[in-house]
């Protein structure tokens, strides 16, 4: 696999290393509010993620996760949105034992700088190969630390603006990266999210991709697995 060494639009070259404590106060934590949380998750695994780097500012992060497999739960569970995809590893279905290490969310082009004056991500971030190398990072952490498996929930190839809503990267990018696809069963209507009150770019993508042919099913966003194990 080759390693993502991205750029910033300046040309300077893109550092990723984990998120520790002593990180916090240059990294924005949108999706973190709650300071006990990430307390217990520092105790727990470590690490809450990881950051990529332009110089001194932190300009992208990947939240993560532990949780022990099977029947059995998070250390803490962090304060993301439960991912649909786990009453099912909690049950066994995925027939792994131990340890696995979890992405929750990708938040590209977003800093303390720029989150001070919008909440729209800088998109001269985007298609850098960021969140590629940050998803690398991750899973080279987890193989020096032994998880068992890497799971990620893969969103929708061609849809760019509902993967940075979500906060997710595209399936066929963790196939790339030589993630599976192990997606439990899934119903042939449109996601939730897509018949909600969204908003009008990712609308047009929704209808752009089903006017080009793409089912229903296919917008579902896939649960991507990386096994560790005897790989």
């Amino acid at each position: 696999m080759k390693i993502i060494t991205p750029k910033s639009p300046n040309g300077n070259l893109i550092n990723v290393s984990p998120i520790r404590r002593e990180d916090l106060a240059k990294v924005l934590m949108r999706c973190l509010p709650d300071g006990y949380r990430i307390e217990m998750l520092f105790k727990t695994q470590e690490v809450i993620g990881f950051g990529a780097w332009d110089g001194d500012k932190c300009i992208a992060q990947l939240h993560c996760y532990r949780l022990i497999l099977p029947h059995g739960s998070t250390d803490l569970w962090p304060a993301w949105n439960r991912p649909s995809f786990v009453d099912g590893l909690l049950d066994g279905r995925l027939g792994i034992s131990g340890p696995v290490w979890c992405h929750a969310c990708f938040h590209v082009g977003r800093s303390i700088e720029s989150f001070a004056h919008s909440d729209d991500p800088d998109s001269r971030y985007f298609s850098r190969g960021i969140g590629t190398a940050l998803a690398q990072a991750s899973v080279q952490w987890a193989k020096e630390h032994d998880y068992e498996a890497v799971i990620a929930p893969g969103t929708l190839d061609g849809l760019f603006s509902f993967s940075v809503m979500a906060g997710g990267l595209p399936w066929t990018t963790y196939r790339k990266l030589g993630f599976t696809d192990e997606t439990f069963e899934i119903d042939d209507d449109l996601p939730n999210w897509a018949k909600g009150n969204i908003p009008s770019e990712i609308k047009k993508e929704v209808e752009a991709a089903l006017a080009a042919g793409r089912s229903k099913k296919e917008l579902h966003s896939k649960m991507m697995v990386l096994r560790l194990k005897n790989a």
